[in-house]
């Protein structure tokens, strides 16, 4: 199914929606965190108007047909941003989920909870068949968010990411339908 303009969702703690011109100072300073820029592939050094470009865009991606639905991930009752979290597209019925956490967000289930938000709007709403997860060797922290999620890791993939022009080792991770935690 393919749904032209963004939703929000929300479990009453967090509300996910499109990121905004709001979002722009929070996302540049969680994009500063060294652990981040390790494993996400944003450039570095990371300044506003790279969050300006990146949240300019997020409409457009959305309804694309190889876009990604991107939600800012922030906190329900005082709209501060937390994370983020996107479904890329691979096809009409699977997509590659893909999140960052804020520092000050860390630790607080915050992106477990946003996860199984999405996977399941990727399920019941989408109607996909598979939904795929792909972290850098040694992402661990990205990896136990998965697992608590409920996907397997299925493999090691030799070279398969692409980060800052360099090839990195990759794990791959699956969830089917009937396997969200």
């Amino acid at each position: 199914m393919h749904l032209p303009e963004p939703v929000s969702l929300t479990d009453g703690r967090l509300l996910l929606r499109l990121p905004d011109e709001r979002d722009v100072d929070p996302i540049t300073a969680a994009c500063q965190d060294p652990d981040l820029a390790r494993w996400v592939p944003v450039p570095v050094p990371y300044n506003t108007s790279h969050a300006r470009d990146f949240v300019g865009s997020r409409r457009d991606r959305w309804g694309a047909e190889d876009g990604e639905m991107t939600f800012a991930v922030t906190d329900a009752g005082n709209g501060s941003l937390l994370a983020m979290v996107g479904l890329h597209a691979r096809d009409a019925s699977m997509r590659e989920i893909g999140f960052w956490t804020a520092p000050w967000a860390r630790r607080r289930g915050v992106m477990t909870d946003a996860g199984r938000l999405v996977c399941r709007f990727g399920f019941e709403v989408l109607a996909l068949g598979r939904i795929e997860w792909w972290a850098g060797v040694g992402n661990d922290a990205s990896w136990r968010v998965a697992e608590k999620l409920g996907f397997r890791r299925e493999g090691t993939c030799r070279a398969r990411l692409l980060h800052r022009g360099d090839r990195l080792d990759g794990w791959v991770a699956g969830l089917l339908p009937g396997e969200l935690r």
